[in-house]
């Protein structure tokens, strides 16, 4: 078994290409931009898209050994932990191809992919992506209790439960910073 191909880490000078190829092929991804746009990771659905493009950034940063293997999990993961979306088109697989060539030409000194993303997304004019390929099929969680319920053959008895554990004070969190022109400054999630 021969070892896999291994990509030459992104220039310094060429990471906010590829943070910007990165939220490219996110924003182009059909599957996401339906649970955005219908926020199904609630009213900052948008900021968790961006915040995703970050955290993949950060892999490549702290793993240089990431494949597409890992992107795959990774997008999967976020999108069922923050948005309730379980994707099985296997449209993850072409996002996380379209990031490893965006690092591997990125590595090359090239930015081909980065450029021709960037154009779309100018000749769209800041547009939503067309989302008319995605099939979305509700489910209900319900529905599997329901099987497990029907299979028991015990009869359902009352359970002595303890009490609950003590509720942990929530974190306090600045309001936002509203200087005399009463604009509100921006603080990084890392400055908090």
């Amino acid at each position: 078994m021969s070892a896999p191909p291994a990509f030459a880490a992104v220039p310094a000078e060429l990471q906010d290409k590829f943070d910007l190829g990165i939220w490219h092929a996110l924003f182009n991804w059909a599957n996401l931009t339906v649970a955005v746009q219908n926020q199904w990771g609630g009213p900052d659905s948008s900021d968790k898209r961006d915040w995703l493009a970050g955290q993949i950034s950060d892999l490549f940063a702290n793993e240089p050994s990431t494949d597409s293997e890992d992107v795959e999990v990774m997008l999967l993961q976020v999108l069922e932990d923050e948005f309730g979306v379980r994707v099985e088109d296997e449209t993850e697989v072409s996002v996380a191809r379209e990031i490893m060539l965006i690092r591997k030409e990125l590595g090359e000194g090239r930015t081909d992919t980065v450029d021709r993303l960037q154009k779309k997304w100018e000749s769209r004019k800041g547009k939503e992506v067309d989302t008319g390929s995605v099939n979305v099929k509700e489910s209900s969680q319900d529905a599997d209790w329901d099987s497990v319920d029907e299979e028991s053959d015990e009869e359902d008895e009352d359970v002595e439960m303890g009490d609950a554990p003590a509720l942990v004070p929530a974190r306090f969190m600045p309001g936002p910073e509203v200087d005399e022109d009463g604009f509100t400054k921006v603080v990084g999630k890392k400055k908090r």
